[in-house]
């Protein structure tokens, strides 16, 4: 009698795992998954991705400084935050940042920071951090 109980008891805690694993994998499933931001393996992802000419006139700190340049401004438009940050809350309206825009904030910053970096470098490191930025799945769909 005591196996009958035993065999109960077993079938039992299986088909509960399974509903428990079975539920997760589905939620897990149909989740969008965090896109992790590594600010060296972007510089790093960046730097390799420019022309040989980009590559020959900026350092690996002046390509920083332009990704940290561009990020402060996806900051202030509420696209992003820092480590240990909470995301801001998502605007009711889609936000369009434009090319233009963004690399006029850049080359503010660029200008107050005394970098001596050309219009077109910085263009394509902005280019090619947003690209590193949908490889990672950190961007939205283009407008």
């Amino acid at each position: 009698m005591s196996w009958i109980f035993l065999v109960v008891a077993a079938v039992a805690v299986f088909a509960i795992a399974a509903a428990f694993v079975g539920s997760e994998a589905f939620r897990l499933g149909h989740e969008t998954p965090a896109a992790i931001f590594d600010l060296d393996e972007a510089v790093d992802a960046v730097a390799d991705a420019l022309p040989e000419g980009a590559q020959a006139r900026l350092s690996y700190d002046e390509v920083r400084r332009l990704i940290l340049a561009t990020l402060d401004h996806l900051r202030a438009k509420g696209l992003g935050a820092l480590p240990g940050e909470d995301l801001p809350t998502p605007p009711a309206e889609d936000v369009v940042v434009e090319d233009d825009v963004v690399l006029a904030a850049v080359l503010g910053a660029v200008e107050v920071q005394g970098l001596d970096v050309t219009d077109e470098d910085a263009a394509l490191v902005i280019q090619r951090l947003l690209a590193h930025l949908d490889a990672i799945g950190a961007l939205g769909p283009q407008a």
